[in-house]
């Protein structure tokens, strides 16, 4: 019989991988063999969390122990507010991590404002390797740090970036966001923005003139209004229609509903400015109108593209790339019943003319309701498919709880 140390490493691997999330057995198979141990510090170190218990031998293990430093691919470090400064990831220890190319991060894990800019000039250097960020920002003044770190991340595709207000003014969000190079700037595939809606206007300042999302293809934007903020002007729309060319997949809170025009001659906010969109998510609060969400949505997929001639686009709904439209509203029956009949029609009539559209989806039925009448769904579902008969028809319409 073969001893473990004449194994296979695929054999190993296998072996090794039964076990990816059991971590007392990892540990043990670290322990039968140097044949073991690669596979098993790969599924004990790709991913690593830090926290107030583990931040500090963390870093003792990347400074004493190279070899495993270089298994961390995916790096979470969520809010350590009770730790010092000095207790977060200081840039050396960064600069330890070669392979890692996720991170996730609350706003300062750094030590922003205490780095040298031999510090700066380090962790710039540790971190061009990143693919993926993912951002919780509750402190403005961090914002435009992240901006210079990832200005130089060319390999950046995917960022995500929540933002929880602190009290906010018009007057905090007003920040000097710093210019990406021509040669590092990165192309974004996939953009996410939730949290407090007022985030968008420094976020458009720093992504939209440094050509972040021309190569776009997914964009969430699920943010929040508060009262104050409805008077405030539309900061969609510049970040919408930066990746128009190529976004293929558009998530958009309509709690306000989106400006779609925003002045005498500019690009309209409408479906003939995206050729490649095929799927449309969008999501409305507790608070919001679905008949003016439905308006909305009428004049998105109806409104045509002026061109510089006067004339108009020859793209338009009957040569869309769209496919899925999702409307995911907290909605009872009788909010569908106050719909005016000519919103019904101005939405259903170029949806059927769209000819690979698969399915208009209705969802969020009662989502913050506790309970309704046993029947409920059943005459909201019903409600739905008598005002747009058509699409039920070519049974594209879908209902669900």
């Amino acid at each position: 019989m073969a001893s473990q140390l004449e194994l296979p490493q695929e054999l190993v691997a296998k072996i090794v991988s039964e076990f990816r999330n059991d971590i007392p057995t990892l540990r043990t198979c670290a322990l039968i063999s140097r044949e073991f141990l690669p596979w098993s510090r790969l599924y004990l170190f790709s991913s690593v969390r830090l926290t107030g218990r583990n931040v500090y031998a963390f870093r003792g293990v990347v400074a004493s122990s190279p070899a495993v430093a270089m298994y961390v691919r995916r790096l979470d470090m969520p809010m350590m507010a009770s730790l010092p400064a000095s207790a977060l990831l200081p840039p050396e220890s960064m600069a330890q991590l070669p392979n890692v190319t996720q991170l996730s991060a609350h706003c300062d894990p750094f030590g922003f404002r205490h780095l040298s800019p031999a510090q700066h000039r380090l962790l710039a250097d540790a971190t061009r390797q990143l693919t993926t960020v993912h951002l919780l920002i509750d402190r403005l003044w961090s914002l435009p740090e992240w901006a210079a770190l990832l200005n130089g991340c060319a390999a950046l595709t995917e960022l995500a970036i929540h933002a929880e207000s602190t009290g906010w003014s018009v007057q905090d969000v007003a920040l000097q966001m710093p210019v990406a190079p021509p040669e590092d700037t990165p192309r974004l595939r996939a953009l996410r923005i939730s949290g407090d809606c007022k985030i968008l206007g420094p976020l458009s300042a720093w992504l939209v003139p440094s050509g972040f999302l021309d190569a776009l293809h997914t964009l969430a934007i699920d943010v929040l209004y508060l009262q104050n903020d409805y008077d405030a002007p539309d900061r969609r729309p510049p970040i919408v229609l930066a990746g128009a060319a190529s976004l293929q997949v558009l998530t958009l809170h309509l709690d306000p509903p989106m400006t779609l025009s925003s002045g005498a001659g500019a690009t309209p906010t409408c479906l003939a400015s995206f050729p490649l969109l095929h799927t449309l998510h969008l999501k409305d609060g507790p608070d919001a109108s679905i008949a003016a969400s439905l308006r909305w949505l009428g004049d998105f997929l109806h409104a045509p593209l002026p061109l510089p001639t006067g004339t108009l686009s020859d793209l338009d709904i009957a040569t869309s790339a769209l496919e899925y439209i999702s409307i995911d509203h907290s909605m009872i029956r009788r909010d569908l019943l106050d719909v005016p009949p000519l919103t019904w029609r101005a939405l259903e009539a170029p949806l059927l003319a769209a000819p690979r559209l698969r399915a208009l989806t209705f969802k969020g039925y009662e989502k913050y309701s506790i309970a309704g009448a046993p029947d409920a769904f059943a005459h909201f579902s019903s409600t739905v498919r008598e005002r747009l008969a058509g699409l039920e028809a070519r049974g594209v319409l879908r209902t669900l709880q």
